[in-house]
């Protein structure tokens, strides 16, 4: 997980354990606006999540959310991050119960990335 060296990247600091910026920057072209569009677009999705999770009793809509934060988390590099859904999704196809705790544990700490990101970002 390589952080970008330029000096007005150091925003991006806070999500450096959680990203792969190389991945990242292959995908936006290394254009700064996408990729911080992006980053906003996932950093939203991920909290989003936290809060159907908490509230989520069916299986299914748990399983289309879990699915959509793994592709969003793929799609930016967060590959720890989409692991632990690809797992969590896998229990829930197979009608097993996903280990909740490790995956918002990991979810929390990315929700906790985005958050020092983001008052980065505005300061």
């Amino acid at each position: 997980m390589t952080l970008p060296r330029s000096s007005c990247d150091d925003h991006l600091a806070p999500l450096a354990d959680f990203i792969d910026f190389g991945h990242l920057a292959r995908y936006t072209m290394g254009e700064p606006a996408l990729t911080e569009e992006l980053l906003g677009t996932f950093c939203a999705q991920v909290a989003d999540f936290t809060v159907l999770a908490a509230e989520c009793r069916d299986d299914a809509k748990l399983r289309r959310a879990v699915h959509t934060l793994k592709g969003a988390a793929r799609a930016i590099g967060a590959f720890p991050l989409a692991q632990r859904l690809a797992e969590a999704e896998r229990a829930l196809d197979e009608g097993r119960a996903p280990d909740m705790a490790a995956l918002m544990a990991q979810v929390e700490a990315m929700r906790g990335a985005c958050r020092r990101w983001r008052e980065l970002v505005v300061a």
